[in-house]
Order: C-alpha cells, then structure tokens, then sequence
C-alpha cells in the first residue's frame, strides 16, 4: 500500500497541469493510503517496509492536492475575471 500511495501521489502531482482537477481527485487518496500505510507498518513492530515510501506518498499527495486547488481556483479567477471585464480580442487590420 505504500507504493501505491507514492504512485497515485505522483500522478496527483502530474495531475496539477490538468486544471487541478485530477490533482483534487487524486491527492486526498495518496493522502489516505500513505497515512493508512504507515499506521500499518507501525503497528507491525517491523515486520513491514515502507515507511519512507508512504511517507513520501502522502507529503507529495498533500502537496498536489493543495497545488492543485491553487491552480484551479487561479484558472476559475481568470475566467471570472475576463468575463467581468469583457476581453476583447479584435483581428489587426
């Protein structure tokens, strides 16, 4: 489950150039299975590896998915924002 958080972390962090919305989607799963992970490999006394690969999963899935709700609410002000002031884009002559 660890390399699995690091993985779905990873594509949540690829995922932030899709107007955030994968990265939102993504990220609080990484978050999830990187904190279930390491609660797992604690409580094994051990007997489990990982620790660094869940680790490392949710700190980049808690990155993404806050990187990824930036971009989005920034893409969201722009439109906002060029629909309030009207942009006009006019051929030159």
């Amino acid at each position: 489950m660890a390399i699995a958080s690091l993985v779905v972390g990873i594509v949540a962090a690829v995922g932030i150039f899709c107007y955030g919305i994968l990265a939102i989607i993504l990220g609080p799963i990484a978050i999830y299975l990187g904190l279930r992970s390491r609660r797992q490999i604690k409580a094994s006394g051990g007997a489990l590896g990982g620790y660094g690969l869940a680790q490392a999963g949710w700190i980049i899935g808690l990155c993404a998915a806050i990187l990824g709700a930036l971009y989005l609410i920034f893409v969201v002000g722009m439109f906002a924002i060029f629909a309030i002031v009207g942009v006009h884009i006019t051929p030159s002559p």
